[in-house]
């Protein structure tokens, strides 16, 4: 009976790290606080780290097709060139490259 509830602990123990991945945190982080503590301090742990994670934003370039991680108003690049080109907030990477992939089907 102590195997079967062993193997339980265990088992629920890998769901959370599981879980742990897919949320970008460290697997083994949390299959240990999970396994030593209990498995709703694991489970404690995953809400407060998503809770607590910062999101990034990203602006994009039209012009030159740089991605920049930092706010600014106009493109640095291609102020160089004397061009003067505001930043538009990047939403994802299937965004463009569904734009690339009309410009190169025509």
């Amino acid at each position: 009976m102590i195997l079967l509830y062993t193997f339980l602990y265990i088992t629920i123990n890998a769901i959370l790290s599981i879980l742990g991945v897919d949320n970008h945190q460290e697997m083994l982080k949390v299959f240990f606080i999970g396994l030593l503590l209990t498995p709703v301090a694991g489970i404690g742990y995953l809400i407060f780290r998503k809770r607590n994670q910062k999101r990034i934003h990203f602006y994009y370039c039209e012009q030159c097709d740089y991605i920049f991680p930092v706010k600014m108003k106009n493109c640095p690049i291609c102020e160089e060139q004397g061009k003067k080109v505001k930043l538009s907030p990047y939403k994802s990477p299937y965004h463009l490259t569904t734009k690339i992939l009309t410009l190169t089907s025509t």
